[in-house]
C-alpha cells in the first residue's frame, strides 16, 4: 500500500519569536514571477507566508468545491497546500461553508466512513469522507470523495489514529487543506478495499459517532486524486516553478499544468524519467543507497540524514545549520536503473529564517530515516517536474513516474 510520505515541518515556534516582525517580507528583493496561466489546464500556485504569516517553502492553490450537481452552491477555498506526496483533497471542516450540505459517505453497515491520514512528522488528519464536485483552474471533476478534517460531529478518534499532532486547525496545519495530486489514483487502493484492518478507513459505530470501527472502503469510496477524473488532460501533471536565488525571495508565482503532452504547455521533450511502482526511487548520496526517496511538494525542505552536517538548535529545531553554504550532489536511480545527477546547496537555517523570506531554496533538515531522501519543494524551484499518474499513459511512458 502506498502511504502518504509528506513531511510537514512547520516552522518551529521558537523561530516565530525570532522573526515574527519580518514574516513575509524583506531580504532578497523582488520575488521572481512566472507567466500567469491562460490555458484551461493551468492552476495558479504561489509560495508565500500563508494564512498564519509564518510559512516557508509552502505551495498554495485555491480550490473550488460545489454541492454535487450544483453550479451555484459552491465555495472557493484559498491557501490549500499542494502536495504531490499524498492523494486526495482534505479540507478543514472549519473552513467549509455549512450551506454546501455535503453528503457523507456511508459503509455497508450504514455508519459514516472516516479517514485517517498519518504523516512522517508525527501528525495526522482525521475526519469523515464526503462528496463534492471540484474545480482546479479550468478543469472540473464530479462526485469526488474528499476528507473533512476535524469535523466536530465525527471527531471520536480511533486509538490507532490519535497519537502525535492533530492537524485540526489552520494554525496547526499552516493551510486550509491539503490537495493531494501525487502519483496514485486513490489514497489506499486495493488493500483498503479488501481488508478492514487497514489503518486508514473506519466507520462510526452509531449515529452519534460515539465510537469507531475498522472498516474496508471500496476504491470508489476512497479519497481520490482529482486529475484522472478530468475529462481531458488527465494522465498526469506538471509542477512549473521559477528558479530562485540562493538568498531566497519573499514569494513567487508558478503553475500546476494538468496533462502530459496533451497541450502545447505540457510537452515533455527530453529529460530523465524515474519510474516507480511504490512512489519511491533510490538516491545515491554520501556513499549510501537511500531506497525510500521521493519528490514531494508538500515538504518544505530537503530532508535527509547526515552526521557531517550540524543540526540547528533553538530557533530552527528540525533543520540543518552548516557554518557556510555547502554544495552537495546525489544520483537518482529508478527501478530500471535510469539515473540522473543532481547538485544542490544547503545553508544555515537560522540565517535563512532571519531574512524573513518565504521562499528558501537552500533549506534542509534531518529526516530521521537512514533510507530516505525527501526531495521537498526546494527541488522543484527552476525545474519543470512531471508527475505521471498510475496506469495513465503519455509520451513519457505509463505512470507512476517522475520526469524532469
Amino acid at each position: 500500500m502506498y502511504c502518504s510520505k509528506r513531511i510537514r515541518r512547520a516552522l518551529a515556534l521558537a523561530w516565530l519569536t525570532v522573526v515574527v516582525a519580518a514574516c513575509g517580507g524583506g531580504g532578497g528583493g523582488a520575488a521572481p514571477t512566472s507567466k500567469q496561466p491562460t490555458a484551461d489546464n493551468v492552476l495558479s500556485v504561489t509560495v508565500e507566508s500563508g494564512p498564519n504569516g509564518n510559512a516557508v517553502n509552502t505551495l498554495y492553490a485555491a480550490v473550488t468545491i460545489c454541492q454535487p450537481g450544483s453550479t451555484t452552491n459552491c465555495q472557493t477555498i484559498d491557501h490549500v497546500l499542494v502536495d504531490t506526496g499524498s492523494t486526495g483533497l482534505r479540507l478543514l471542516s472549519s473552513v467549509v461553508a455549512p450551506g454546501l450540505n455535503l453528503s457523507r459517505t456511508t459503509t455497508s453497515s450504514g455508519g459514516t466512513l472516516l479517514n485517517c491520514a498519518q504523516f512522517l512528522d508525527n501528525s495526522f488528519a482525521w475526519g469523515p469522507v464526503v462528496t463534492v464536485d471540484m474545480a482546479l483552474g479550468g478543469k472540473k471533476a464530479a462526485a469526488v470523495p474528499i476528507q473533512l478534517i476535524a469535523d466536530p460531529v465525527s471527531n471520536h478518534l480511533a486509538a490507532s489514529c490519535s497519537s502525535g499532532v492533530a492537524l485540526s486547525s489552520v494554525s496547526t496545519l499552516g493551510a486550509k487543506g491539503i490537495l493531494g495530486i501525487g502519483l496514485f489514483k486513490e489514497d489506499c487502493g486495493s488493500p483498503c478495499a479488501s481488508n478492514a484492518a487497514n489503518g486508514v478507513y473506519y466507520s462510526c459505530s452509531d449515529g452519534a459517532c460515539s465510537a469507531t470501527l475498522a472498516s474496508a472502503a471500496s476504491t470508489s469510496q476512497q479519497l481520490k486524486n482529482p486529475v484522472p477524473l478530468f475529462a481531458s488532460d488527465n494522465n498526469g501533471l506538471l509542477i512549473d516553478l521559477p528558479a530562485v536565488a540562493s538568498s531566497g525571495a519573499a514569494s513567487l508565482n508558478g503553475s500546476v499544468v494538468f496533462g502530459i503532452a496533451t497541450q502545447s504547455n505540457n510537452q515533455f521533450t527530453s529529460g530523465t524519467v524515474l519510474k516507480t511502482s511504490t512512489g519511491n526511487f533510490t538516491a545515491l548520496f554520501a556513499g549510501r543507497s537511500l531506497n525510500r526517496s521521493f519528490l514531494d511538494t508538500g515538504s518544505n525542505a530537503l530532508f535527509f540524514d547526515s552526521s557531517a552536517i550540524p543540526p540547528c538548535g533553538v530557533g530552527a529545531s528540525g533543520f540543518y545549520c552548516p557554518s557556510t553554504r555547502t554544495q552537495l550532489s546525489a544520483t537518482l536511480l529508478d527501478n530500471n536503473l535510469a539515473s540522473t545527477g543532481v547538485t544542490f546547496s544547503i545553508d544555515n537555517a537560522l540565517t535563512l529564517f532571519s531574512g524573513g523570506n518565504s521562499v528558501l531554496p537552500t533549506l534542509s533538515g534531518p529526516v530521521g530515516d537512514a533510507q530516505t531522501f525527501d526531495w521537498g519543494l526546494p527541488f522543484f524551484y527552476g525545474r519543470r517536474v512531471f508527475i505521471g499518474i498510475e496506469q495513465q499513459s503519455s509520451s513519457a511512458g505509463t505512470g507512476p513516474f517522475y520526469a524532469f
